[in-house]
């Protein structure tokens, strides 16, 4: 298993559900983050509302495009009417009908509004790209979990193996016990401490299958399947990618996902403060509309009223004075961006100090990883070694005890050490956001 391909993942990959691997079938890490990126819920609700977040970066929400209405009203009526004109005449009539139509198209369209409008584009821009932040945010989260989960089942499994070769061991021993008892070279003693040492093995092996199902278990929830799924691994473990302290404070600056979140938050506090200077400037509308009117009456001086045509006209609007408004926003707003401008820093200095705990301990691990490695090796020799003496009675029952135990011990230490430097592994590249490429 390469180290590039563990984690050269497409941000969104495919976001479709379904399995993608079978029951009973052996998965890589490259399948189980793949199935994370398709499967898991929180990466689901993060793209949608990436989704959003682009939705409204629009033309329309920055104010630049016109708003276009539509009217249309009728009116009937039945009315009883009784008019005396200057010129003598008298209309008296009852059950006169009179018929209204109106119509209209209304165009309105803010060609200057203190250029606030621009400062409105940018901003939806900078809140598409922190909403895409915030689910590459919510991946790292997601993957470094899966990561984690993924090398819990290998560690379990890497213990199991080892318990299951000191069964091996303890089988043999009886065997031998029981032999040497029933010539009569040793006491029913030693049988009755090998079959005790065999049944504290075979307890601690079913503990250990447990916490393997549990860790499974674990993983299935993060991919979306059910918790009873049953699956293998590859467990097998290339180590590892040298990682340089210095190259990597140079990626955090540019990479870190947190702290590009934070560099943007200061640059909303620009164009905020740039839509609030927009406030005191002039405001100047384009008006222009289309209007039909039809008037019809039974009675009356007009019998019929019918008039349609464009109309088109400018309105400019400017405060003069608003209550200091603008002038306590202002202030806010300064104070505000300068909070996120130290928010940034703080965070800066909270990344650089996780980067240098995070790479002493990866130095650590690997260290002990290769000191575990030579103590694996010796403790399965000396414990092959032990096994024969005590076939050829050189050493007690007693003696090859103490040397399983110990053997137990050192694989328990190495797989937990694998874990360790996997573990570190993944919070490096999460820190300095390289665990998606």
């Amino acid at each position: 298993m390469k180290q590039n391909s563990i984690y050269l993942m497409i941000l969104f990959f495919v976001f479709s559900t379904g399995k993608i691997f079978s029951q009973n079938s052996k998965i890589t890490l490259e399948q189980t983050i793949a199935t994370a990126l398709k499967n898991n819920y929180d990466i689901l609700i993060a793209k949608n509302n990436t989704l959003q977040a682009a939705n409204n970066n629009s033309l329309g929400n920055a104010g630049m495009l016109p708003r276009i209405d539509l009217n249309a009203s009728t009116n009937l009526a039945n009315n009883n009417v009784q008019q005396e004109f200057s010129n003598g005449t008298i209309i008296n009539k009852n059950g006169v009908g009179s018929q209204n139509i109106a119509a209209g198209a209304y165009l309105t369209w803010t060609i200057f509004d203190g250029l606030k409008m621009f400062a409105t584009q940018k901003k939806l821009a900078e809140f598409e790209e922190m909403g895409k932040l915030n689910a590459k945010i919510q991946i790292e989260n997601t993957l470094t979990s899966v990561i984690k989960s993924f090398y819990s089942i290998a560690k379990q499994k890497q213990i199991i193996k080892g318990f299951e070769e000191s069964f091996d061991v303890s089988e043999e021993r009886l065997k031998i016990a029981q032999k040497k008892s029933d010539i009569g070279s040793s006491s029913e003693f030693e049988v009755l401490q090998a079959k005790v040492d065999l049944n504290i093995l075979k307890s601690n092996l079913i503990r250990q299958k447990t916490l393997l199902k549990n860790a499974k278990a674990e993983l299935n929830q993060l991919l979306l399947q059910p918790v009873e799924f049953e699956f293998e691994i590859d467990d097998s473990l290339e180590l590892i990618h040298e990682y340089k302290y210095d190259e990597l404070q140079k990626l955090i600056l540019s990479n870190n996902s947190d702290l590009i979140f934070a560099e943007k938050n200061i640059k909303i506090y620009k164009y905020l403060m740039l839509e609030n200077r927009s406030s005191i400037l002039p405001k100047v509308n384009l008006n222009t509309n289309y209007l039909f009117n039809r008037a019809q009456n039974q009675a009356g001086f007009s019998l019929l009223n019918k008039n349609s045509g464009i109309n088109f006209g400018f309105t400019a609007t400017s405060t003069i004075f608003n209550g200091f408004n603008y002038r306590t926003t202002s202030k806010n707003l300064e104070l505000a961006k300068q909070n996120s401008i130290y928010e940034f820093e703080n965070i800066k200095t909270k990344v650089q100090l996780n980067l240098y705990k995070s790479f002493k301990n990866y130095e650590d691990d690997i260290s002990i990883l290769k000191l575990e490695e030579e103590n694996y090796l010796y403790a399965k020799q000396t414990l092959k070694i032990a096994l024969e003496q005590f076939k050829l009675g050189i050493s007690t029952s007693l003696e090859l005890k103490l040397i399983q135990q110990s053997y137990e011990e050192v694989v328990n230490r190495l797989a937990t050490a694998k874990y360790n430097v996997k573990i570190s592994e993944t919070e490096l590249l999460k820190i300095c956001g390289k665990i998606i490429k």
